[in-house]
């Protein structure tokens, strides 16, 4: 516990500190909350450290970096103020060790943390479910007690760590659990260009682009009841498209043939998933570069794209394929657009 007088005197019953900043014209007022003591030991979740500063200074440059959730005021020797992002850093009643105030940045989420880029609220939460009570997001809510918009992560019996987004409808009528299969980005680290048994089990990490695995994706999509995939992507120029589906694919046996359809029962004409051309993927077994289930019978279509998929002959959509090509049949691409640069593929239960 603090037990300084002065910082008593300075801080009243809430114990906090603000900060204004300038924003477009707008004025918004940010508060650092007096949270307890920790460690001075240096860690990962210190940003940066600047000596000889004031607790208001050290407030303004929390603020001006959109990383930093918590500041901490140490003075044992040189004064320094230490911008974090709060995420590791835990109260402490060892008073022998050096120690540090800690303020952490006043959130406004009634669960999970804030992030400041995005503007939502998330979590980071890691949680072993016993045997066979989870196989998806779906039961997420009724484990943890989630109402607010944000993402969860949380790892099954098996092993299998899972994307949780959480959405509340308007009036908080309907709350969505999507279980995230796919994510990618333009320039990250991971590459998809991957044969079959990676496919089947999954790659890549859940805190940056990743494949949940064709195996994990059949378990998903044959739990009973219809499942409602929502493929959201960002173009180069900032523009969003979103397109959703019913879906399920079939287990290993079947190829993981995919199966696809309208959810109002239209004829969406032109769809890369629905539409019968040679290029469409609706009733495609996976193929991969080391396994060619495609139609093609000159080449192998994830080969040429870079990107394991559901080809035909080959396809007109790979959200799996090279990023960067111009030439739609050389890598990602959505309807034969290639420019995109960040693609978000979700399964939820109906």
């Amino acid at each position: 516990m603090i037990q300084t007088n002065t910082i008593k005197t300075i801080f009243n019953t809430l114990l906090l500190m603000s900060t204004l900043s300038k924003v477009n014209g707008t004025v918004r007022q940010f508060h650092l909350h007096l949270y307890g003591e920790v460690s001075e030991e240096y860690g990962p979740h210190i940003l940066c450290q600047i000596p000889n500063v004031s607790k208001s200074v050290c407030a303004s440059m929390c603020l001006e970096n959109a990383k930093c959730h918590a500041v901490e005021i140490c003075n044992h020797g040189v004064s320094r103020c230490r911008i974090t992002t709060g995420q590791h850093s835990s109260p402490m009643s060892n008073s022998s060790r050096s120690t540090c105030q800690l303020y952490r940045l006043g959130n406004p989420c009634r669960e999970g943390y804030w992030d400041r880029l995005q503007n939502t609220c998330t979590q980071n939460i890691t949680q072993t479910l016993p045997p066979n009570t989870c196989a998806d997001c779906h039961c997420l809510l009724g484990l943890l007690d989630i109402v607010t918009n944000g993402e969860i992560r949380f790892t099954l019996s098996g092993g299998k760590t899972l994307v949780c987004v959480v959405e509340v409808a308007v009036l908080g009528l309907d709350i969505y659990k999507w279980t995230v299969i796919q994510r990618r980005r333009s320039g990250g680290s991971v590459h998809f260009d991957r044969e079959w048994n990676e496919y089947k089990e999954g790659f890549g990490s859940t805190t940056s682009d990743f494949w949940i695995g064709n195996d994990f994706i059949h378990q998903l999509t044959n739990i009973t009841g219809n499942h409602h995939l929502q493929i959201r992507m960002t173009k180069n120029n900032g523009q969003k498209l979103t397109v959703e589906y019913l879906f399920y694919i079939e287990s290993e046996n079947g190829g993981y043939r995919l199966h696809a359809a309208s959810l109002d029962g239209s004829q969406n004409l032109g769809d890369p998933f629905l539409s019968t051309c040679q290029e469409c993927a609706n009733l495609m077994k996976f193929s991969t570069k080391d396994v060619d289930n495609d139609n093609d019978t000159i080449r192998n279509c994830a080969s040429v794209s870079k990107g394991g998929w559901w080809h035909n002959s080959c396809q007109k959509s790979n959200l799996n394929g090279e990023f960067g090509q111009v030439n739609y049949t050389l890598g990602i691409n959505w309807n034969k657009f290639t420019d995109l640069s960040y693609v978000e593929m979700r399964v939820r239960r109906l």
